[in-house]
């Protein structure tokens, strides 16, 4: 089978549907990154491709089974006057969600890829060069800066303080 036609049903069915190709991708054949592994070369085989054909002839476009509206969002109130103001949560106060989150996408590269580009702006004076992160995490930005560190600065010895406000991230 060849997955460039493949490819073209998806992205025909997305567009008839207003579906995200990872969205097609989860529900078809629980892969979000379907559609971009074919894109970049990828290899589909022929019962995937007689999933995904499934999935298709299931769910015609105009069926409205799979694709609800978005609303707009409701005007939120101050928490005093919330009577659900226990469970509100920020996003980020929820670990389990943050993390999944985190680990799931470029963040942590793109963060720093940032700071290591920032670094051709400095120039270290002795006795060291002095870092600060203040959210440490698991440790990965901190590790790809280090990296970039040495490799502009060899010779610079480097003075790094971490702070972390999760304890579970402090022992791990």
């Amino acid at each position: 089978m060849d997955a460039q036609q493949i490819l073209t049903e998806i992205a025909a069915y997305c567009r008839a549907t207003s579906m995200a190709e990872s969205t097609f991708g989860r529900l078809a054949v629980n892969d979000g990154k379907l559609a971009g592994r074919l894109r970049f070369g990828g290899r589909v085989t022929g019962a995937t491709v007689a999933r995904i054909r499934a999935f298709i002839a299931e769910n015609p476009p105009g069926s409205g089974l799979l694709i609800a509206p978005v609303e707009p969002p409701a005007p939120s109130r101050p928490a005093s006057e919330d009577p659900n103001a226990e469970r509100n949560f920020r996003f980020f106060d929820n670990r389990q969600k943050y993390l999944m989150f985190v680990n799931t996408c470029s963040e942590k590269w793109v963060v720093a890829e940032r700071v290591s580009m920032e670094l051709a702006n400095i120039h270290p004076r002795p006795p060291a060069l002095r870092l600060f992160d203040a959210g440490v995490g698991d440790g990965t930005v901190l590790s790809r800066v280090m990296r970039s560190l040495h490799h502009r600065y060899p010779s610079v010895p480097t003075y790094i303080v971490g702070k972390e406000i999760s304890l579970e991230d402090v022992r791990l």
